[in-house]
């Protein structure tokens, strides 16, 4: 929230919490969830979610103010604009603070970030808070307060001081547990057979089955003979002499293999709870795939990251000149060398964009002045009222042209 905001709120007790409070708070807290580990551990699982972490990450976020004829421009010299783009706090920048943010949304499906502001009301950086739940309590000026029952006490805030987001949206909050329960069980019971019949399989290649009904005396008495039988043996090469009174019955263990199919279509249920697919996360998926994959699954992450900062980062009144947090999308949604000449090729001939802009969004130098004005193609110019004559395939002397 902006300067003029807090200077409402100085001397309650939830402004005496400074960042070194919460860095102290991160360093008692868990760094993942509970309930969240277990679905954490399995391999696809943690790969698609880091896939989308990484991705959302990757969107740049800036402080954009816009004027009242709509011209709308960044903001670089701004302590907002520096965390967001630069620094989002002493121990991780912008990409690794994001991807750690949808990590424990995925997770957990609640997130809460801790604005630090200094003396000056100037933010200094965000901080990811180590808690899955909270509860919301009337705070005695009137405002909405939020406090986590895993801190113990001591930890309250007005909610519009903490920036939430949520996933699976409840009336107070994110759902509180995973649907994933019975996939994860699953899966981990299979994995776990994987490893046993893994063991099993490079100890245990046969069985040697007496085909005598022995009773037990007898039975200890034929063990005794087999072992004296098979060790003094010449068993110079690795292989020992049995009797005729056994059978020798292969144990092939493959014969009952992992159920692969039924892995996979657990795996691929797990993809889609998470948004995506199995050629997503594996990066075999076509370009509509990942554009579906960017409008359906990212983008309502980066428009609740965008409203929830633009409220929580500025006053009332900021808001009210124009401030806000903006995302820029075009990269991600633009994935192919192709796809990205034709758009700008289209941005510069329908008058959307300069060459100088393009230049600046690919990262070359700033060319020469006249690569600011901008190209119009004749198809988008307004032409004034009149009779056109369109020229081309005129006969001469009623012959046809060649």
């Amino acid at each position: 929230m902006g300067f003029w905001k807090r200077l409402k709120t100085i001397g309650r007790k939830q402004e005496t919490i400074t960042a070194a409070q919460i860095i102290d708070l991160l360093n008692r807290g868990t760094p993942l969830m509970g309930f969240g580990r277990q679905l954490y551990d399995i391999p696809e699982v943690r790969t698609a979610i880091n896939f989308i972490a990484e991705k959302v990450a990757s969107v740049p976020f800036y402080h954009a103010r816009a004027d009242t004829d709509g011209n709308v421009k960044t903001e670089h010299r701004s302590k907002i604009q520096y965390v967001l783009g630069i620094r989002a706090n002493q121990y991780q920048g912008p990409q690794v603070f994001w991807t750690y943010v949808i990590t424990r949304l995925l997770l957990s499906n609640n997130v809460y970030i801790f604005p630090d502001w200094d003396d000056a009301g100037q933010l200094r950086g965000l901080y990811v808070l180590p808690f899955t739940t909270h509860e919301f309590f009337d705070a005695p000026n009137g405002e909405v307060g939020i406090k986590f029952p895993a801190a113990g006490g001591g930890y309250d805030f007005h909610y519009s001081d903490i920036v939430h987001l949520q996933r699976f949206p409840t009336q107070n909050g994110g759902a509180r547990k995973q649907a994933t329960r019975g996939y994860v069980e699953i899966v981990d019971t299979m994995q776990e057979q994987a490893v046993k019949d893994s063991k099993n399989s490079q100890r245990i290649a046969a069985l040697l089955i007496n085909k005598a009904q022995l009773k037990s005396s007898d039975q200890k008495k034929r063990l005794e003979e087999f072992k004296e039988t098979f060790l003094t043996a010449e068993n110079t090469t690795g292989f020992g002499m049995i009797g005729p009174d056994y059978e020798v019955k292969d144990l092939n263990l493959k014969s009952t293999p992992l159920n692969k199919e039924l892995l996979e279509s657990i795996v691929n249920y797990l993809y889609v709870y998470f948004g995506g697919s199995r050629e997503i996360f594996t990066h075999t998926a076509t370009e509509i795939q990942l554009s579906q994959f960017v409008v359906n699954t990212i983008l309502p992450f980066i428009y609740q990251i965008e409203e929830e900062l633009t409220y929580k980062l500025f006053s009332l009144n900021e808001i009210g000149h124009g401030n806000k947090v903006q995302s820029e999308m075009a990269d991600l949604e633009i994935t192919t060398i192709a796809a990205k000449t034709t758009f700008f090729k289209e941005m510069m001939f329908g008058g959307v964009m300069t060459r100088n802009e393009v230049r600046r969004r690919i990262g070359l130098s700033r060319g020469p002045a006249e690569l600011d004005k901008f190209m119009e193609s004749k198809n988008f110019q307004t032409l004034p009222p009149g009779d056109y004559t369109v020229k081309g395939g005129e006969t001469t002397s009623g012959t046809e042209s060649e």
